[in-house]
């Protein structure tokens, strides 16, 4: 047999054996599928910011939700990056906390957000919301149990300055208000607000969770006007709001029952 016969043949050899090694050996995502993503699934997360965020440590975590899915990520050997459609959320009857459970082939999750003070002592920062995690394998009884605070994320949107076009679906008559029409300057990052009644200056924070937003806190000056029944039922419509809705540069606020009020957004 010839030398270059010989070369060829072990050429041919050594790539079939690469082949049947690539062809054996699983991927981080043959391992654990739909659990340990790569960084190319990663990718499909929403471009959009969480509506949640929370983080722990020792070891490190961090949970974000979105609006359709959950992603975790940890230090935790087996579980650095998890990627699961948005449970249904489970609510408390007495209290506002949330209970959500993720649960694929291979590994379960499950997060408790509670509505209650919680210190970062290492970040040296407060937080609204105590968050829980469990986090295993599916069927398998020892589970990672982890603490921490969170955090909801108010709408970026809301950070504006608002007129008021509507009191319920109606607009109000050019005298209905003692001066100009009342507004509405809402600071997503503080969670606060400032504004206008029609007659005097008003200040309050807002709270906000997902689609839920109530004003609260409100204070306003007392200058003396010809009439107030426009400004009582300003504020009235306001302290009622729980939820809102933003679309065509309007800013509307409801709640269970109806329309309360509807701003317009000023460039």
């Amino acid at each position: 047999m010839n030398t270059k016969l010989i070369f060829s043949f072990f050429i041919l050899t050594l790539l079939i054996s690469c082949a049947e090694e690539k062809k054996e050996k699983p991927t981080e995502n043959q391992k654990l599928p739909g659990v340990k993503p790569t960084v190319e699934n990663l990718k499909e997360l929403p471009d959009e910011s969480p509506v949640f965020r929370a983080q722990g440590n020792e070891p490190f975590w961090n949970l974000h939700l979105y609006g359709d899915r959950m992603l975790f990520t940890s230090l935790i050997e087996g579980y650095d990056s998890i990627i699961t459609p948005l449970p249904n959320v489970i609510r408390a009857a007495d209290a506002n906390i949330k209970r959500y459970r993720a649960q694929t082939e291979k590994v379960q999750l499950d997060v408790t957000i509670n509505q209650k003070p919680c210190e970062d002592t290492m970040a040296d920062r407060s937080y609204n919301y105590t968050v829980t995690v469990r986090i295993g394998l599916t069927g398998d009884e020892n589970f990672h149990d982890l603490k921490g605070c969170g955090n909801y994320n108010t709408d970026e949107r809301l950070h504006d300055i608002w007129v008021l076009e509507t009191l319920g679906t109606d607009q109000p008559a050019d005298d209905y208000f003692a001066r100009e029409l009342p507004n509405l300057e809402i600071n997503a990052n503080e969670n606060s607000f400032v504004g206008f009644t029609g007659c005097n200056r008003m200040r309050g924070t807002i709270f906000s969770e997902g689609k839920l937003l109530r004003f609260t806190n409100i204070t306003t000056t007392r200058m003396a006007c010809p009439f107030t029944e426009g400004e009582n039922e300003l504020l009235q419509r306001l302290r009622k709001a729980t939820s809102y809705e933003i679309s065509n540069n309007r800013l509307r606020l409801f709640n269970p029952d109806s329309t309360l009020l509807t701003f317009k957004k000023v460039d």
